[in-house]
């Protein structure tokens, strides 16, 4: 990887203070969606606890009030927010992505502040539990539900203020009201920094695990390259570029494997030799490429045409190998025949025009004293001589 990749990558994992978010919006939205399933489950939990908490507390209430006035409000202001709050919590099972965009459970959290006003009116005996209590849900916002922090802060805020208006309306004075602010300033400020570095380590945490995914991946990619490039050299080692057949060395090496498979086993192997017939004359009238097109018609109409387990290699211009395995000099000039009548048979299109094509063939057996193919070629090649001698077009059998 170079220097200004690692840059690159560097930057797009860079975290923002005091907000311990990615500085590049798309990181962020990539790792929103990553932390969605596992932010959802969380939420779930902390709304269930949330609403089971709101509806127990009525009991105070009742305990403290009776079946009052003053209880019935509390109790439809306690039934309304434990309703969102359960409302929410099954929303989430279905639409997740609510978790990870953080503006629902932010307002939820807001509305609470909101319903949970009656309080400091109706119960005004309980004004520092209560201040108390308010102090234990900022800092629990902070701790135990997850949400972006400018969000959560957002809310705290608003927690804090609609308190301090509370206590403010309630007549109290500026001893009290600074006595209260300090109260809810302090689980504010140690909720923030805290969540902070909670979040700056998750992200970091998933900063790492992209880059080293990232990583695996190139690596596997690279892998990928080297092996289709090693295909790709081993294809250009073994075969001829222009008909795809197998090239010298490759049919010379795959000789000598059948040669001793085929001698081991007490089976004979023939080798045949094709020349294309009046193929220079083709190349002056219409050109070379014409004739690299007759070429690869000549060969894959022969690769089509051969057995499973022949070899069909390009011995060089228009000559062309064919090993015959397991095969006696009987049965290959059969083979061998089908495709000299194949070949006859089937026009190429050259410039538009339809131009048939022959080729003189010759074959031999190899003998028990030959290990190696020249001396077999050396006597085709005699035959191929013969042939066109005697009129081209043909299989001679040598």
């Amino acid at each position: 990887m170079s220097n200004s990749t690692k840059s690159n990558s560097t930057k797009s994992y860079a975290i923002s203070l005091p907000w311990a978010e990615f500085a590049d919006r798309d990181t962020e939205q990539a790792y929103r969606l990553n932390m969605q399933p596992m932010l959802a489950r969380h939420l779930r939990v902390a709304m269930f606890v949330w609403g089971s908490l709101l509806l127990l507390f009525a009991l105070l209430d009742l305990q403290s009030l009776g079946w009052s006035r003053e209880f019935f409000i509390l109790l439809a202001c306690r039934v309304v927010q434990a309703t969102l709050v359960f409302s929410y919590a099954v929303a989430l099972r279905r639409r997740p992505q609510l978790a990870s965009c953080g503006y629902a459970i932010a307002g939820l959290e807001i509305i609470g502040f909101f319903l949970f006003m009656p309080i400091y009116f109706l119960r005004p005996d309980i004004a520092v539990f209560t201040i108390g209590v308010v102090g234990i849900i900022l800092l629990a916002m902070f701790l135990f539900v997850p949400n972006r922090l400018i969000l959560t802060l957002l809310a705290a805020l608003v927690g804090v203020a609609l308190a301090l208006l509370c206590i403010a309306a309630n007549g109290r004075g500026a001893e009290v009201l600074f006595g209260a602010f300090f109260m809810l300033s302090l689980p504010v400020i140690t909720g923030f920094f805290a969540a902070q570095q909670l979040q700056i380590v998750q992200r970091r945490q998933y900063a790492m695990f992209s880059q080293a995914r990232k990583a695996n991946r190139e690596l596997q990619e690279e892998m990928e390259r080297r092996r289709l490039l090693e295909e790709e050299l081993k294809r250009q080692a073994t075969t001829d570029p222009l008909t795809g057949l197998f090239n010298r060395r490759q049919y010379e090496m795959l000789f000598k494997r059948e040669r001793e498979r085929c001698r081991r086993q007490g089976t004979a192997i023939c080798v045949a030799m094709g020349d294309l017939d009046a193929f220079k004359a083709l190349n002056d009238e219409l050109g070379h490429d014409s004739g690299d097109i007759a070429l690869r018609h000549v060969a894959d109409l022969m690769t089509r045409q051969l057995r499973e387990g022949d070899v069909l290699g390009r011995f060089g211009g228009e000559e062309f190998i064919i090993l015959l395995p397991d095969t006696g000099p009987a049965e290959a000039e059969k083979v061998v025949e089908r495709l000299r009548t194949t070949l006859e048979n089937t026009p190429v299109m050259l410039k538009g025009e339809p131009r048939r094509i022959t080729a003189t063939f010759a074959l031999s057996e190899v003998q028990n004293d030959e290990v190696d193919i020249v001396e077999t070629l050396q006597r085709v090649d005699k035959g191929l001589y013969r042939g066109k001698r005697e009129g081209r077009n043909r299989v001679v059998v040598v």
